[in-house]
């Protein structure tokens, strides 16, 4: 975790993802050998790009190093699939969800001098780059797509299912920071494991959340929920009384008190 939280700290996206990855794919490399990757990745990368100015039509020519050459793409199958957002398996697939896939794309762009941006778009993560004289570009990270804001107003509500006379709003497109980008890698991590019925996996996963958003009283939910089908009952009743404490208005909260009916019948004393 200490590593984890100085990666974030030190914005270094990929750095943080791979400390992710390799804590919880106990058979996965040693990190050297994925940034030994990259490094040469980009010394490809400068030879196929061809050129020293960081102009559309060069990063235009990165997108097809990466998505072309390289051959990074997501998945059309098991989506949620929790090696898609592994940045180890990811490295050595190929293959990734919208964020993992981000996060390797703007690292390796920027490692040009690229300026890329993660942007934390509602249900689909998305890249932009910016330049100097120009407007910044928006990319899909499954195929490398250009997106105009025709397009990005499209997929916005496509998702959301909002009223599309209202706009889309500009925060949409807002960047997002390392810690930001790690906690929707992290999300993804946690569904998929718990799709695939890997509780205890799951479980570290929604400590690592936790530890990063200490106040979130949906984390400490889900939390509750990998406790008690771990059977650890007492730790997640404490969860549950936190959530229902601090979301009392929320839809889940009078399932959750049923619950905890349920659970307090069937928890036995404990006497000091």
């Amino acid at each position: 975790m200490k590593e984890l939280k100085q990666a974030i700290i030190d914005k270094d996206c990929l750095l943080a993802a791979l400390n992710v990855a390799v804590a919880f794919q106990k058979d996965s490399g040693c990190l050297q050998q994925y940034l030994q990757q990259m490094d040469n990745w980009k010394t490809q990368a400068s030879v196929y790009i061809n050129s020293t100015e960081l102009t559309e039509h060069s990063f235009r020519r990165f997108i097809e190093f990466f998505f072309v050459q390289l051959a990074f793409s997501g998945s059309d199958k098991y989506y949620f699939s929790s090696q898609y957002s592994l940045l180890t398996q990811v490295l050595e697939y190929r293959t990734g969800m919208p964020v993992s896939l981000a996060i390797i794309f703007q690292s390796l762009g920027n490692s040009l001098g690229f300026d890329i941006h993660g942007v934390n778009f509602p249900g689909h993560f998305l890249v932009k780059c910016k330049f100097n004289n120009a407007p910044a570009v928006f990319v899909d990270p499954l195929n490398g797509k250009q997106l105009s804001r025709g397009n990005l107003e499209k997929l916005y509500f496509s998702i959301l299912n909002e009223f599309e006379d209202e706009g889309m709003p500009e925060e949409a497109l807002n960047e997002a920071c390392c810690e930001e980008t790690l906690v929707r890698l992290l999300h993804n991590l946690k569904c998929a494991y718990i799709s695939e019925k890997k509780y205890t996996e799951a479980l570290g996963v929604v400590d690592t959340l936790v530890q990063l958003c200490p106040n979130d009283p949906y984390e400490r939910r889900d939390r509750g929920f990998l406790l008690h089908q771990l059977d650890c009952t007492q730790v997640a009743i404490a969860d549950y009384q936190f959530f229902i404490s601090q979301c009392p208005k929320d839809p889940a909260t009078q399932l959750l008190q049923a619950q905890l009916q349920h659970l307090n019948e069937q928890t036995p004393a404990v006497f000091h």
